[in-house]
């Protein structure tokens, strides 16, 4: 059996958000866009005309301005209560 893991938009990362995710749910998610911005550890996408999300990136991220890219990542908090 294969592991599946939602293709999601922005405005349902919070369905995924740990504190509102059941017990037993997955909080990972993949999520598609055109990276629009780079700052140190974190990174900018854009979902077309769905929102944008902000990444926290590893250190052996290798993205690229305007690059399309998918995304398999946890959803989780960032300061200020936003989530990405």
């Amino acid at each position: 059996m294969s592991l599946q893991i939602p293709r999601i938009l922005p405005a349902h990362l919070n369905a995924f958000h740990p504190s509102s995710a059941g017990p037993r749910s997955t909080h990972t998610v993949r999520i598609l866009g055109t990276v629009t911005g780079i700052r140190g550890d974190q990174a900018t996408i854009t979902c077309g005309n769905n929102g944008d999300v902000t990444l926290l990136l590893k250190p052996d991220s290798h993205l690229q301005m305007g690059q399309l890219v998918e995304v398999v990542g946890k959803v989780t908090d960032l300061e200020g209560g936003q989530v990405c």
